[in-house]
């Protein structure tokens, strides 16, 4: 209780720290401990602008009330340039403006939100979905863009989280405790539209990365296929409901592969690679998330610390650590090693997750 303070309020961030290695957890959230701050700019002051900057851009949509596929290309390359500028000057990195090298940066920042606009724009407008709300902030953390798409008895639900980075959604490392972010802002974003539309059912729909890119595609396309080209590589990855009518909703000229979702169809039925979940696995996955928070919580609480990172795949939980150089594990002495978690396919994933709420449900009864 002296280390933690106020139990009740966790954050996802915290949540998956804990999952990669309790020891780093308890030197960040118990410790308090923090790197030194340097006067340079680094991916992660990336990340923060470009999010400062989309959430500008759609804050000016708003007070202006026009849609981003109605909006004019001169009012959107105004908002662009107005919201990166606002985004760095408040952030506060004056480093930017310290050498042309960092001045270029910029001038990448404007290009990242110009694509990640056009693209949004261009999925908007094969959806029914539409913004619902924007940066907004809750007891464990905060979702980029909440969409519904409401119909005389039911909202479907979709999150929207931007990434500056590589990230995929990967089912293995959320049944790990290691990815929970999506599926626990799928859970407050449901509560919230429940509060909203107190007399409707409210469906999730999807939970979706956005990869803020800039990609690179064969310019020997013509206009037309280097347009989808790009669409492709800047496609939404996630888990869909597998139910038609979201399928649909979500974009209306399906067939073959989608530009807007992860997902494609052949003539048999969805294609393998299309990343979805029936109906009653998605809700299985929601009611597993809260357990599972609910389990890493109650170990966090008992004092779990050990230095024990985790490893699956090629990837473990000192790789990004900043604290690898001073924690003391090495796998060279005698008593340290990863801990082994497996790399489950989706299918394994869902087996595993419906035993456990099965067990969990006899128990309670």
């Amino acid at each position: 209780k002296d280390l933690y303070v106020n139990t009740e309020r966790v954050s996802v961030t915290r949540l998956e720290r804990f999952s990669s290695c309790a020891y780093a957890h308890f030197l960040t959230y118990g410790l308090r401990l923090s790197e030194r701050e340097r006067y340079q700019f680094e991916a992660m002051d990336l990340g923060n602008i470009a999010h400062q900057s989309m959430e500008r851009f759609a804050r000016k949509a708003d007070d202006i009330q026009v849609e981003w596929t109605a909006m004019s290309e001169e009012v959107k390359e105004r908002f662009i340039q107005e919201s990166v500028e606002e985004s760095i000057l408040e952030y506060g990195n004056t480093v930017l403006y310290s050498t042309a090298r960092n001045e270029y940066t910029i001038t990448r920042i404007k290009k990242l939100i110009q694509r990640s606009v056009w693209a949004l724009t261009k999925q908007m407008a094969e959806s029914d979905f539409r913004p619902s709300l924007y940066e907004f902030n809750f007891g464990s953390g905060k979702i980029d863009r909440i969409d519904t798409c409401e119909t005389e008895d039911q909202v479907y639900v979709k999150i929207l989280d931007y990434k500056t980075g590589a990230k995929s959604f990967d089912m293995a490392a959320f049944y790990h405790g290691l990815q929970m972010q999506l599926v626990v802002y799928m859970e407050e974003a449901v509560r919230l539209e429940e509060r909203k539309h107190p007399g409707k059912k409210i469906v999730p729909a999807g939970i979706f990365y956005y990869r803020m890119k800039d990609p690179i595609v064969g310019k020997e396309l013509d206009e037309e296929k280097l347009e989808e080209a790009i669409l492709k590589e800047l496609r939404l990855d996630g888990i869909i409901r597998q139910e038609d009518a979201v399928i649909q909703r979500l974009d209306a000229d399906f067939s073959g592969n989608s530009l807007v979702i992860p997902a494609g169809k052949t003539k048999s039925g969805y294609s393998k690679a299309s990343k979805m979940l029936l109906p009653e696995e998605f809700d299985a996955v929601l009611t597993y998330a809260q357990k599972r928070r609910t389990d890493l919580q109650g170990a966090m609480y008992r004092g779990k610390a050990e230095a024990l990172p985790y490893e699956m795949g090629t990837q473990n939980g000192c790789t990004y650590c900043p604290y690898r150089d001073i924690c003391g594990f090495d796998e060279q002495i005698e008593g340290y090693e990863y801990r082994k978690l497996e790399k489950l396919p989706k299918e394994i994933v869902m087996e595993k997750i419906m035993a456990k709420l099965e067990e969990e449900k006899q128990t309670w009864e």
